[in-house]
């Protein structure tokens, strides 16, 4: 009698000790099932400066440009405006089916991306990071978690903090590592240093 008495109070030990490791994991488990990745296509190349003209021209954009004809005449109207303080950034993007909306030619809007005011969607920019006129993203290499970038879209300004920043290989497709029940912004560029890697930032709206 004594020897099953001990036997159930070890088999109620482990259940305990069990559920004990349960609730203390449950928190973290939960939190990874609202983390989801989606999967993007981009053509970010390598970077040759070849028949490129170098432009050291600051490309600060004024908020007063939303909306507005760009100076040059090309591209028609900004769609909005990206602005990173930390790095002097301050660079106008086109919509999605604008012909100017290439990362050849501007700071480009992804096509799977959502627009700023959508809830809990996601805004993906992309963009060179190279020394040419091109490089629009050469400076994001200096974020770090917790630095902020703004748009101003239609009016209004949406306030984005950086809570992720890591790598990927540079083979055409991108995976979006983001809590989806929360409003993003991505930037991805190439990364600094590297001709097979782009750097995926990304930040959420405050």
């Amino acid at each position: 009698m004594e020897k099953l008495s001990n036997r159930a109070v070890v088999i109620i030990g482990f259940i305990a000790i069990g559920f004990g490791i349960f609730l203390l994991t449950y928190d973290y488990f939960a939190g990874k099932k609202e983390k989801a990745y989606e999967k993007v296509n981009i053509s970010l190349f390598s970077e040759s400066e070849e028949g490129i003209v170098i432009d050291n021209t600051p490309q600060n954009i004024a908020a007063a440009d939303i909306g507005t004809t760009v100076e040059s005449g090309e591209g028609g109207q900004y769609l909005g405006v990206l602005k990173i303080d930390k790095i002097n950034l301050e660079q106008g993007f086109y919509d999605k089916g604008n012909a100017y909306n290439n990362v050849g030619k501007s700071v480009t809007l992804l096509e799977p991306s959502n627009y700023p005011d959508e809830k809990n969607g996601n805004t993906i920019l992309v963009a060179h990071s190279g020394t040419s006129y091109l490089g629009y993203f050469r400076n994001l290499y200096q974020l770090q978690i917790g630095d902020e970038a703004t748009i101003k879209y239609k009016g209004n300004t949406y306030i984005y903090k950086i809570t992720n920043i890591y790598n990927e290989t540079k083979d055409g497709d991108v995976m979006i590592y983001r809590n989806k029940n929360k409003s993003t912004l991505t930037l991805i560029t190439c990364t600094k240093n590297s001709d097979t890697e782009q750097t995926i930032y990304i930040a959420e709206l405050q």
